[in-house]
C-alpha cells in the first residue's frame, strides 16, 4: 500500500477510493482558526480564497510542506514543517498583527466545541495530547470544513523539495518559525537601542533632548541606513566562507569554498542542496525577496 500511494502521489494519478481512505486516515491536518472569509490560504503549489467554513487542510501526505496565507494587501507570511502521519498542527489567526497568534489558549477557548492554539513549548506535553486527542475526537465533525490536500500538485512538490527534511527544516527555519515574503528590517540604532545593556555604554539615541543633542544614525558609505533583520525572522543559510586575499587563485574558481560549506554539514552534499530549494521554494512560493536580505547581510 505504501509503495503503491507513493508511485501515485509522484506521478500525479487521480487516487483510488482505497488510497483516498487510508490517506484520510493516516495523513496529516493543518487547523486554522479564526482566519478571515475571502483571503489566500495555501500549501505548497496551491492556494485558494477561502469561504466562511473554512478551517484547515486534511489528508496531507507526510514530509515537509509549506503553509502559508495572506490578507489582501499584506505579503504572504508562511511556515515550513515536517509533518508525520496522522499529526495535526493547529494554529490561530491574530487579526490585529495579520499573523499567526502565539497566545496561550484560555479555558473556554479548551471546550469541546471550540478549535484551539497550541504551541510547543508555551503547554505542557500532557496538556498538548489532551488538546490534540480531543481534536481527532472531533475530526469528523468537522470535516466539511477541512480542504483536502492538492493531490494533483505534489509531483511538481516533491521534484522541488525532494531533499528536504526534517533536518534541514530544523536548520534553516527563523527561530520565531516564520517566513515572510517582506522582511523585518530594522535599523541598526534601533537595534542598539532595544539591546539595554548595550545601549547603556553606547548612549543612542534617535531623540534630540538636552542629553542627547545629537540624533543617532549609522549609515553606510553612500548615506543610506544601515539595516538588518530583526533577530528571530532571518532564514539562517549557511555563512559563505570568505576568500584569504594570499590565496592563489586562477580565474574564477571557487571549489574550495565550496568544499568548505559542504564541511559546515559534515560532508552531507545533499543537505547543500536542500538549502538551495528550501531558498528557491521560499522565492518562488513565499515570495520571499532572497536578494534584499542578501544586501542586508553584505551591509553588516
Amino acid at each position: 500500500m505504501a509503495f503503491h500511494i507513493l508511485h501515485t502521489l509522484k506521478h500525479g494519478a487521480e487516487l483510488p477510493p482505497e488510497v483516498v481512505n487510508y490517506m484520510y486516515s493516516s495523513g496529516a491536518f493543518v487547523i486554522l482558526k479564526d482566519f478571515p472569509e475571502g483571503h489566500e490560504f495555501g500549501i505548497d503549489y496551491k492556494s485558494w480564497t477561502v469561504g466562511p467554513k473554512f478551517m484547515g487542510l486534511k489528508m496531507i501526505p507526510a514530509g515537509v510542506h509549506f503553509v502559508y496565507c495572506s490578507v489582501k494587501g499584506a505579503p504572504r507570511i508562511g511556515f515550513f514543517h515536517n509533518f508525520k502521519s496522522e499529526e495535526i498542527v493547529v494554529k490561530k489567526w491574530d487579526k490585529q498583527k495579520e499573523t499567526f497568534s502565539d497566545e496561550v489558549i484560555s479555558d473556554e477557548e479548551a471546550s469541546p466545541t471550540c478549535f484551539l492554539f497550541v504551541k510547543y513549548h508555551k503547554v505542557s506535553y500532557r496538556n498538548l495530547r489532551f488538546v490534540v486527542n480531543r481534536f481527532r475526537l472531533n475530526l469528523k465533525n468537522i470535516d466539511s470544513t477541512l480542504g483536502p490536500y492538492p493531490f494533483e500538485n505534489y509531483r511538481s512538490w516533491y521534484a522541488l523539495t525532494d531533499f528536504i527534511n526534517g533536518q534541514t527544516v530544523e536548520r534553516l527555519n527563523p527561530l520565531k518559525g516564520k517566513i515572510s515574503a517582506q522582511a523585518e528590517l530594522v535599523s541598526m540604532e534601533t537595534c542598539l537601542m532595544e539591546n539595554e545593556e548595550l545601549n547603556a555604554t553606547v548612549g543612542c539615541s534617535n531623540s534630540v533632548d538636552r542629553e542627547h543633542p545629537v540624533r543617532t544614525r549609522f549609515v553606510d558609505q553612500q548615506g543610506l541606513p544601515i539595516m538588518k533583520i530583526r533577530d528571530g525572522y532571518e532564514i539562517r543559510f549557511l555563512a559563505i566562507p570568505q576568500l584569504n586575499a594570499n590565496e592563489n587563485r586562477v580565474g574564477i574558481d571557487y571549489t574550495d569554498r565550496l568544499e568548505r560549506v559542504i564541511r559546515q554539514l559534515d560532508g552531507d552534499w545533499k543537505q547543500l542542496l536542500a538549502e538551495v530549494q528550501f531558498a528557491f521554494a521560499c522565492f518562488l512560493i513565499g515570495q520571499v525577496s532572497l536578494m534584499s536580505r542578501i544586501f542586508v547581510k553584505l551591509g553588516k
